[in-house]
């Protein structure tokens, strides 16, 4: 697959990319797993499909993140879907702040995948079916696998929230004191040290390396409030560590499709050794195949990296759902 170069990257974006994908979309909404709100959900359709490509997006994330790497699955034959979860994007919310993803339970976030995995399998039943799942999808990903193994042909945990990173706290600090919170009614509160979307994300310290890649999606973002999530609530911490816990206690040991894991060299968003200790649980005593690309030179988001990792990480992605 031929990857979009840097040196011309807006214009082949705006030129090409939008037009293809504008040609290929339906933008639609669906009732929440529990029918609490409408989920936001993109459909590309590929020209000669031989494949459905479930995107399973991150913390504050929102659709047009992944036009460049939807643009590579619908080239390569796969249709996408990718439903925005609860608090991101032009999904529902469970808070009137616009800056804040919080969460009552992290079922909701799985349940509510599962409801367009569902939709998406009914639509095309003779297609495989294959995950894409990135930091915070990561998590919810892996536990909608482990909670309907045979769904999935092929799985690619990328950047995978096995544990989210807390900065200079400690791990079970950071848990306890969420938990806490949540039970003194302050679990739609800010995590201390985080705030409202001010627009002051640099690409220096954000989780791309590719500048062009990082100033395309950032100049949209300070446009759009839809895209203005930034911070997490209490609650949205407290349930990252129960997601953590039955992510290494109970999902890994009910896997059966082949799986990818992809970890970066530098991230500051997920503990990258808890990522290598669940994929070490699934090798030595799972059922699936489990193979782990590691990325030299890359921040969390592999996706938004330079030519010359794009053009590596792309292919090798491709090639994994092709067999």
């Amino acid at each position: 697959m031929e990857i979009i170069q840097e040196i011309n990257y807006d214009v082949t974006m705006k030129e090409t990319v939008e037009l293809y994908l504008k040609q290929r979309c339906k933008s639609g909404y669906t009732d929440s797993s529990d029918a609490t709100g409408k989920l936001h959900v993109m459909r590309y359709e590929a020209d000669t499909p031989k494949g459905v490509i479930m995107i399973c997006h991150g913390f504050t994330e929102s659709y047009p993140k992944y036009d460049e790497l939807v643009y590579y699955f619908l080239q390569a034959g796969y249709h996408v879907y990718l439903a925005e979860h609860c608090g991101h994007g032009w999904s529902y919310r469970l808070t009137e702040d616009s800056s804040l993803v919080h969460i009552d339970t992290w079922k909701r976030y799985v349940r509510d995948f599962l409801k367009v995995c569902q939709m998406a399998k009914k639509e095309y039943p003779d297609l495989p079916f294959n995950l894409f799942a990135h930091s915070m999808g990561g998590a919810i990903g892996a536990i909608a696998v482990s909670w309907k193994p045979e769904w999935f042909a092929h799985v690619i945990l990328n950047s995978p929230m096995i544990r989210p990173h807390t900065a200079n706290v400690p791990w079970g600090i950071s848990a306890s004191v969420s938990t806490l919170q949540c039970l003194i009614g302050k679990a739609e509160h800010y995590v201390m040290g985080q705030k409202p979307y001010d627009a002051s994300e640099t690409f220096e310290t954000s989780a791309s390396t590719s500048k062009a890649r990082f100033t395309r999606f950032n100049e949209r973002r300070k446009a759009t409030k839809e895209m203005q999530i930034c911070a997490a609530s209490y609650g949205w911490l407290a349930n990252a560590a129960k997601m953590n816990t039955y992510l290494m206690h109970h999902a890994w040991k009910t896997y059966t499709a082949p799986m990818l894991i992809v970890q970066a060299e530098q991230d500051d968003y997920v503990w990258t050794s808890e990522i290598q200790k669940f994929a070490d649980k699934i090798k030595k005593n799972g059922v699936a195949d489990c193979e782990y690309l590691y990325l030299p030179g890359t921040k969390h988001e592999t996706y938004s990296s330079d030519d010359e990792t794009m053009d590596r990480y792309v292919n090798t992605v491709l090639e994994f759902f092709q067999k």
